[in-house]
């Protein structure tokens, strides 16, 4: 065996590894980079990608790696009450469970994005009060069933297109509007057992035959 060639000799030439908890002085913006304050001094370092709590400044953390190819923040010790806490994923990230059940409690859940995509086969919510607002609202369903105790709705403007329509109402149905427009292609029938029509000024009725009686 060459002295080039010995084992302990090749271990001696290779980076010495430097661990251990320092405090971090400076944050980059985009919370990859850091100055932390280590046994060894000032020192520059990295976020590792298992560290999904973003360190901040004044936290102290736990760093590893060796000074040739760099310094890495692996965990997060130690933070203030009040400072924020900041989850970040790798890109790409996404939260699996073993079982295929995935649970999240808090007291306010917030969700924040450009573009949100929900895909379930079946969902089930039950919720005390719901207030939405938007822009622009379209929906596409096979069918849809609504049970409620008392339904109102304020609207500018109101359009429904339907092949079939059919309302069924247990008491008063009653519409005011300034002018009402009822038109039939083919037939028109009002039917009750009292049929009450009163007009103010005029009332015409027009047809090639008039029935009455």
């Amino acid at each position: 065996m060459s002295h080039r060639d010995d084992p302990l000799i090749q271990m001696c030439a290779m980076p010495v590894p430097v661990q251990g908890v320092a405090r971090v002085l400076e944050a980059s913006p985009d919370g990859e980079h850091f100055r932390i304050e280590a046994p060894q001094g000032a020192l520059s370092a990295r976020r590792a990608a298992s560290c999904l709590l973003l360190p901040e400044v004044g936290d102290r953390v736990w760093f590893t790696g060796d000074l040739a190819q760099g310094l890495y923040l692996s965990v997060v010790l130690e933070r203030q009450e009040s400072a924020p806490a900041r989850t970040r994923l790798p890109a790409g990230g996404r939260l699996e469970s073993a079982d295929g059940q995935l649970q999240l409690c808090a007291g306010r859940l917030a969700l924040d994005a450009d573009t949100l995509v929900l895909r379930a086969g079946e969902a089930a919510a039950s919720l005390g009060t719901v207030s939405v607002t938007g822009r622009e609202a379209s929906w596409a369903f096979g069918r849809i069933k609504l049970i409620a105790d008392q339904f109102e709705s304020f609207c500018d403007r109101v359009q429904q297109f339907a092949r079939w329509s059919q309302r069924s109402v247990d008491g008063l149905d009653q519409v005011h509007s300034r002018h009402i427009d009822y038109r039939a292609e083919q037939t028109l029938q009002l039917q009750g057992q009292n049929v009450v029509v009163n007009a103010t000024h005029l009332m015409k009725v027009d047809g090639e035959q008039i029935h009455m009686g």
